[in-house]
């Protein structure tokens, strides 16, 4: 099924079961460093483990075909986790490869409080994590800024799609010369970073939801947590917190008067 989609199987013999067909990278680099450079999709982009190990590296840079990814999601099984006070190390596992190594930079010192700490997530648990590729010694890994639980395993499959809609979006993009020629970023308010009708591609239906309440509402203020529950019917108010929450964190939204007061990045 998913050779359709230009994947490619992953080697069992470097240690890794069956599972989601690997894509080893969507196409190979074939144009100059130089145009190389310039693409970056400007919006964190959904991969799997195989993507980032058979990644292209050039200099600081890492390339999956001919787009650099930078700040990256993925989804996978913890393997392993060690604890230190300041980091957390994961393995993490999506069966498209071997385990990636995910480091979390935290501070849990004995003076800080329980209740501040980062908890690290349990092992053969499936997380998100989200963060920014890195290389140590050669060996490629993921430095997260945030490790959160799945809690529907429909996630999983939902991801999967993603990466390849991405992808799918971003090639369509260079295709198309969907280029900001300014700044030589791949233009997202087309393809990848936008699915239509004020849509964000990569947010679940709610986070959508709960975002184009934000972006719509063009008071200083923004939009209170109360308006958005009104406008946002028949979804609990924690669903829409916790919506609020990751928009936050991802860098959608921001608080403006206080903490129950939320504004769009792109309104």
């Amino acid at each position: 099924m998913w050779n359709n989609q230009g994947f490619q199987g992953y080697d069992q013999g470097q240690g890794g079961g069956q599972g989601y067909m690997s894509p080893g990278g969507f196409g190979t680099p074939q144009q100059s460093e130089e145009k190389r450079s310039r693409q970056r999709a400007q919006n964190i982009v959904p991969v799997t483990v195989a993507e980032i190990i058979n990644s292209t590296q050039l200099d600081d840079k890492f390339f999956s075909g001919d787009i650099e990814i930078f700040q990256v999601t993925l989804v996978g099984l913890v393997r392993s986790v060690k604890e230190s006070p300041t980091r957390l190390d994961y393995e993490i596992d999506d069966l498209t490869g071997p385990p990636l190594e995910v480091k979390q930079f935290v501070d849990n010192d004995e003076s800080v409080p329980d209740e501040e700490r980062v908890q690290a997530m349990r092992e053969n648990t499936y997380v998100r994590v989200r963060g920014t590729v890195r290389s140590f010694a050669g060996k490629k890994s993921v430095v997260a800024f945030k490790v959160s639980p799945v809690t529907d395993m429909n996630e999983m499959t939902y991801h999967i799609l993603e990466v390849i809609h991405s992808h799918a979006s971003l090639a369509s993009l260079q295709t198309n010369g969907g280029m900001n020629d300014t700044s030589g970023q791949v233009n997202t308010t087309q393809g990848y970073g936008d699915a239509g009708d004020g849509m964000v591609s990569g947010l679940s239906s709610i986070q959508n939801q709960v975002h184009i309440a934000i972006r719509n509402n063009l008071s200083a203020e923004g939009a209170s947590v109360e308006s958005v529950c009104k406008q946002v019917r028949g979804v609990p108010e924690k669903a829409i917190r916790d919506a609020i929450e990751f928009l936050s964190s991802e860098g959608h939204i921001y608080s403006t008067i206080d903490d129950d007061h939320y504004k769009a990045t792109d309104s």
